[in-house]
């Protein structure tokens, strides 16, 4: 009999601009609101407790974008499975072990590449098996390499409409911190690395937007300040521009189940609101740039 075909979800799913939105310089992914768990995956903790890595809804609570005519590109495949946001530290490990016809034992690491356990807040492993180094690198190939290299695309294309881009990494955050101890002081949490990965003024007036909601804003907090997508994608010299957006959980759903909470709608709301002034604001600077740049065929004096 032959072998059932293991289920392998697409990479990446893009929800292109709306065709009667506005163009716009704006684009956005999240990387951890993937729910598509592979076969392969064959771990042994509870599905309840590995969905606790998820972002989840944080697609749905953004859903809007399109509409905004702003692009959003998420992960089908979980973060527990692979994590987009982490660096990519098997391939070179994996040449090395290949050249020396070699298979070693791969091991997951809290909050790594590919992680165990589910998240720093639970003890239980995700694997009761060895994991070896060619599934982890079969992981990288198959949905980790192809969502930044869509993402990449996705930020070249936009700079090249409209000669810059600002990109946003969305994603959630417990609403506790210090493993749970202690409640978080924020609703929101904006990142760029301490101003690696964005220039301030665009940090600033998403910062003040949000504020206007009645959010509290934190702003390149310890533990949120920009992860391996905006450290990646952003380059304010070269007029990208990459900002990591943390949202408090318990402001629409309950962590526990999962389940989304009736408050969920105002919160999309607000964020509709803030987002459709920040593109606004993203558009005429980009322009503003783009003007202002130097022709490439100008003659120096």
């Amino acid at each position: 009999m032959m072998e059932r075909a293991r289920r392998k979800p697409p990479a990446t799913r893009l929800y292109a601009a709306a065709a009667n939105a506005p163009a716009t310089c704006l684009v956005a992914d999240s990387p951890h609101s993937g729910r598509k768990y592979p076969d392969d995956f064959n771990y042994a903790v509870t599905l309840g407790e590995l969905r606790q890595a998820e972002d989840a809804h944080v697609d749905r609570l953004f859903s809007f974008l399109p509409a905004l005519g702003v692009p959003l590109l998420t992960a089908r495949a979980p973060r527990s499975y692979v994590d987009a946001n982490r660096a990519d530290s098997v391939s070179a490990a994996w040449i090395r072990a290949e050249a020396k016809g070699e298979n070693p034992d791969y091991t997951p690491q809290e909050g790594g590449l590919i992680r165990s356990p589910a998240t720093p807040r639970h003890t239980a492993p995700v694997y009761s098996r060895t994991v070896k180094l060619s599934e982890a690198f079969n992981r990288v190939s198959t949905y980790h390499k192809p969502y930044h290299a869509r993402l990449a695309a996705l930020i070249d294309k936009t700079a090249k409409a409209h000669g810059s881009v600002v990109h946003l990494n969305l994603h959630s955050m417990p609403s506790t911190t210090h493993r749970g101890t202690r409640k978080s002081k924020y609703d929101i949490i904006l990142g760029t690395r301490d101003g690696e990965t964005a220039d301030d003024h665009y940090l600033q007036k998403l910062r003040k937007l949000l504020e206007a909601k009645g959010y509290k804003v934190g702003l390149n907090v310890p533990g949120f300040r920009g992860a391996e997508i905006v450290r990646r994608h952003g380059n304010p010299a070269a007029g990208r521009h990459s900002i990591q957006v943390e949202i408090n959980r318990a402001l629409y759903m309950n962590e526990k189940t999962l389940r989304r909470l009736p408050r969920m709608k105002q919160l999309q709301t607000d964020l509709e609101d803030a987002l459709r002034s920040f593109r606004t604001y993203c558009d005429a600077a980009c322009a503003y740039a783009q003007k202002s740049a130097p022709k490439k065929d100008s003659p120096r004096i």
